[in-house]
């Protein structure tokens, strides 16, 4: 393989530090520091450092004919990886390489014209590595930069996730709040608070892209996707958005809008009622993909207290459940289904029955819990039965077991 020659190397080492200082000066010139970031005397000695570097790499290149080692392109990315801390973009530091080989390649110019004697052959072997030097650095610079910026991003989001469940567990002070907003997420309540049934990152990703330009936080939090949506967007524009984002005209997760908070002290207890009102959603009436808190609102409470709830069904339906037990009649479906239709004919139309059949049913069932002519009966009874489908989906003190499947809320956690 031919050999640089004698004169350019020997040339290059004579007049390095002169060298190094015109490429750092160039490069500087090339590389726009992100307001707040110090380009004084520290980053420029930084600058200087790797441009000797890297002109006593090239030198060893070309006194030994053979391309850069992994460890030396490795010290030589570092730089890329610094910058990428400060903002610069990745194409503005790639220019700046390009102009330091610049300078060099000047150099062996210069060195050309003044030593006649060099063979154009010298020249040519000098330059073939010098750009394949660049190369190399170019892709070590890349890959040091885009994997600081990654680990960053990742800190970035770890950071907003601890911060996150410090508001929604109202456990975050005056000066959580202050470094993030240092950090650029700037909390600017009243708040309204919206569950998802979901609890994966890519969900997560979908809600915080399609809701960014409203001014949401959004984050996972206990199994679930939680977000503080500014107050004044309508429940609509969410749904419209989220319909738009997964290119389908009904979302795939299952939503509990609740109660607004107006200041962070507020968040904890509408998180609270927000997830309650979805896992109560998700039991009594699966067939819809919006919850509203308030619309359910009489049922929260139930979580709260479900050995009252257990000792409340048990007193209202208890004979009938017992009946269950040990004939197959199925009165409890019986009895949703009569409150629910409009009348007899309808009611056994939907459960598939002969009339004669529900008649027979309905009598069983007025012995067993009595009759609901009365006004006050038949809630008690619509509520007794809405509290067994509760406890049936929930054990005391324990998660839900929802039957309906997996990406279910769960509760019991705490919150």
């Amino acid at each position: 393989m031919p050999s640089v020659s004698p004169v350019i190397i020997e040339s290059l080492r004579a007049r390095m530090e002169r060298v190094a200082r015109r490429m750092a000066i160039e490069m500087a010139r090339m590389i726009p520091l992100a307001e707040g970031v110090d380009g004084g005397s520290a980053f420029s000695s930084e600058v200087l450092a790797a441009c000797r570097e890297g002109v006593g790499t090239l030198l060893s290149l070309w006194e030994e004919s053979r391309p850069p080692s992994r460890s030396e392109l490795q010290q030589l990315s570092r730089m890329g990886g610094r910058m990428a801390s400060t903002g610069v973009p990745l194409d503005a530091i790639l220019r700046a390489y390009r102009v330091a080989a610049l300078v060099i390649w000047q150099h062996v110019i210069e060195v050309v014209r003044n030593h006649p004697e060099i063979e154009a052959q010298s020249v040519l072997t000098a330059v073939g590595p010098l750009f394949d030097y660049l190369d190399a650095i170019s892709v070590a610079v890349s890959t040091s930069y885009l994997e600081t910026r990654e680990q960053s991003r990742r800190e970035h989001d770890r950071q907003y996730d601890q911060f996150f469940a410090e508001v929604l567990g109202g456990t975050a002070d005056d000066e959580m709040v202050a470094k993030a907003a240092a950090g650029g997420t700037v909390l600017d309540f009243p708040y309204r608070l919206v569950v998802l049934a979901a609890d994966d990152t890519a969900t997560e990703a979908t809600v915080a892209t399609a809701w960014m330009a409203l001014g949401a936080h959004v984050a996972l939090y206990q199994a679930s996707v939680v977000a503080l949506v500014p107050a004044q967007v309508k429940i609509s524009t969410l749904q419209r958005l989220l319909r738009v984002a997964v290119g389908a005209e009904v979302v795939p997760w299952e939503m509990a809008v609740g109660p607004v908070a107006a200041q962070m002290g507020d968040t904890p207890a509408a998180v609270r009622a927000t997830r309650a009102a979805l896992t109560v959603g998700q039991i009594l009436m699966p067939e819809e993909h919006l919850h509203d808190a308030s619309r359910l609102h009489p049922y929260l409470a139930w979580l709260q207290d479900l050995r009252g709830l257990r000792d409340f069904v048990e007193l209202t339906l208890g004979p009938l459940l017992a009946r269950e037990k040990v004939r197959s009649t199925p009165l409890r479906e019986t009895l949703e289904v009569v409150l629910a239709q409009p009348g007899l004919s309808e009611a056994a139309r939907s459960l598939h029955i002969h009339r004669h059949t529900l008649l027979y049913r309905i009598d069983r069932i007025r012995q067993l819990v009595g009759g609901w002519d009365r006004a006050d009966d038949r809630l008690r009874l619509e509520l007794a039965l809405k509290g067994y489908r509760i406890l049936q989906s929930v054990s005391e003190g324990g998660p839900v077991t929802n039957p309906a499947g997996a990406g279910r809320l769960t509760v019991g956690g705490g919150q």
